[in-house]
């Protein structure tokens, strides 16, 4: 079949694991790259990029209940021994009947918008049918709609004019994948669903202005025939320059890492798709991610020249949950000051990300976002090819000092100036800092070692060239139960800090250690406490350590890919 197919792994939890406070579905993506369909334009996928920010909106009535959208659902399957879609908390007789209920008179998309806007986004991406099936729209073709509420109004235009009227962009998520809709991947009537799933669509397309974007979230189950196809085919005649994920099946303009980070990639579109709180709508029992941990993986989002997708999850009455509200009135306190000289309209570069920070640039300036300082000294930088520095200024105000060297140039900013999380220094060149060669400011280690590895040892090269196309894969065998790739040196070295990057592929169900010898043979675990290959890029041991030798370590998973594995020193 020639379509990107679907591969969804449920964790099959017990009862008490669903108070997890983190997303329990994890589904991998496959892309079948002998599809080839027209996308958007150049100049289409060049305008998103420079707008960098979008806000993901994840609602439907189940936030009544305060709980995760769709993926709260126990949902068996539509066939005769099938395979549950979804193992959950919630009976359908339970999750399915809360429209009934779903009056959110304190919704004010106007203010929701200008929110937003202060915080940097020019773009929302709402979820007008999420895989339990209920539909935030006027629908047609269901009765399992808006309009059956006691709101009985129409959230997807109500948020469509208002994004407009804020001078912002109004796209949508649409999952095509049913759990609700008793056609969908049944025995006899899942192509009367395929007709189902394009008059909504057909409603989606025409009913609302301009599409900005569109989210799709996997096929799912079924025979879908040529249905990716046609569908990118009435997108691209209605919406020319829409912009459409890898999730729908075929004619994907970028790649959506979702809760984690891609590498550096200039090549390829791609954004980054990620949670305010900890889950995909409204919770009260899960809280805000730090704005600390915020700040750094939307920059590093940034540096890396990916746009984000930030998500909130409005409550059952309409409201902005008060939590994500605070973060976002944070994010626009940084982005007032900081934004739109130096994310709006800038590329990744031309230092790749690293324990430090990222950098960001645009027109003759190179952004330096700065998270972490040597303990003593200046940062050192690199020389960029044939561009020669100028001058430095804070954005934020204060002093800045510059040396130049032999081989690059030295920032350094006083304590007292610097940022609570972050600290931003601008660099004027004499010349275009983009497209200039992007430089590591230090070399991973990982550069100098001898690599072996369990699996696939002549792809290990792959794992130190700063290339985010190239990467180390590996399967197992039927009685084989992990992967591991140990960098040695003659010399020990002293590694702070590690990445184990991602490009387009991934895997996101594993267990990944990092490990030293342990003296006797055996191997020591010293993976920082509440490892997850997700959320923030750099990754830190608790403490350094001093080896010759250091093993990552792959469990929980038959397959992996990564892009990069990078270890490095302390700031220096």
């Amino acid at each position: 079949m020639k379509y990107r197919t679907l591969v969804a792994m449920l964790f099959m939890l017990s009862g008490a694991a669903f108070a997890d406070k983190t997303d329990n579905e994890i589904q991998e993506y496959k892309v079948d790259k002998s599809i080839d369909l027209p996308t958007a334009s150049n100049t289409a996928h060049e305008t998103w990029k420079d707008q960098r920010f979008g806000m993901f909106i994840h609602w439907g009535p189940i936030s009544q209940l305060g709980q995760q959208l769709g993926h709260s659902r126990n949902s068996p399957s539509h066939h005769a021994g099938g395979k549950p879609y979804k193992v959950a908390q919630l009976e359908p007789e339970v999750y399915d009947v809360q429209y009934k209920t779903f009056n959110p008179v304190k919704f004010d998309p106007d203010e929701m918008m200008k929110m937003a806007k202060a915080a940097g986004v020019h773009y929302i991406v709402f979820t007008t049918k999420h895989h339990a099936g209920f539909s935030m729209f006027d629908s047609a073709v269901t009765d399992y709609d808006m309009m059956s509420t006691p709101y009985k109004k129409d959230i997807a235009k109500m948020l469509s004019d208002a994004a407009r009227a804020n001078g912002m962009e109004y796209g949508f998520y649409y999952s095509p994948r049913d759990w609700h809709h008793p056609d969908c991947d049944s025995n006899e009537n899942h192509p009367r669903y395929i007709k189902w799933h394009k008059a909504q669509m057909a409603e989606l397309l025409n009913n609302y202005g301009p599409i900005y974007e569109i989210f799709f979230d996997g096929l799912g189950p079924g025979d879908w025939g040529n249905t990716a196809e046609e569908m990118m085919g009435t997108i691209r005649k209605l919406h020319p320059d829409c912009m459409v994920n890898d999730r729908g099946g075929a004619g994907a303009d970028f790649y959506t890492p979702e809760h984690n980070i891609s590498y550096f990639n200039r090549d390829q579109c791609w954004e980054a798709c990620h949670t305010t709180t900890g889950q995909w709508g409204y919770n009260p029992k899960v809280g805000p991610k730090k704005i600390d941990q915020l700040m750094e993986i939307l920059l590093y989002v940034w540096g890396g020249d990916g746009n984000v997708l930030l998500n909130i999850g409005p409550m059952g009455d309409g409201q902005v949950n008060p939590a994500e509200r605070a973060n976002f009135e944070k994010l626009a306190d940084w982005w007032s000051v900081h934004g739109e000289e130096s994310i709006r309209g800038s590329r990744g570069g031309p230092y790749i990300p690293g324990p430090w920070g990222v950098a960001t640039c645009k027109d003759n300036r190179a952004f330096l976002h700065i998270f972490r300082w040597p303990e003593q000294g200046a940062l050192r930088f690199p020389a960029l090819d044939n561009l020669q520095l100028k001058s430095a200024r804070v954005l934020s105000g204060g002093k800045v000092e510059t040396t130049q060297t032999r081989d690059g140039f030295t920032v350094d900013v006083p304590k007292a100036d610097r940022g609570n999380i972050l600290t931003t220094v601008e660099l004027t060149f004499d010349g275009e800092t983009y497209p200039a060669n992007p430089l590591q400011r230090v070399p991973s280690l990982t550069k100098s070692a001898k690599l072996s590895a369990s699996h696939n040892e002549a792809r290990l090269g792959y794992l130190a060239d700063q290339n985010v196309h190239t990467q180390w894969e590996a399967s197992l065998g039927k009685s084989e139960k992990e992967f591991w790739i140990e960098a040695a040196w003659d010399k020990p070295q002293t590694i702070a800090s590690f990445s184990v990057a991602r490009g387009e592929e991934w895997v996101p169900k594993n267990d990944v250690r990092i490990e030293i010898p342990d003296g006797s043979k055996g191997w020591k675990d010293i993976t920082p406490k509440g490892f997850k290959l997700k959320w923030e890029t750099m990754k830190f041991l608790e403490q350094p350590i001093t080896t010759d030798r250091i093993r990552l370590r792959i469990g929980k998973t038959k397959k992996f890919v990564m892009a990069e594995f990078e270890l490095f020193p302390p700031a220096k």
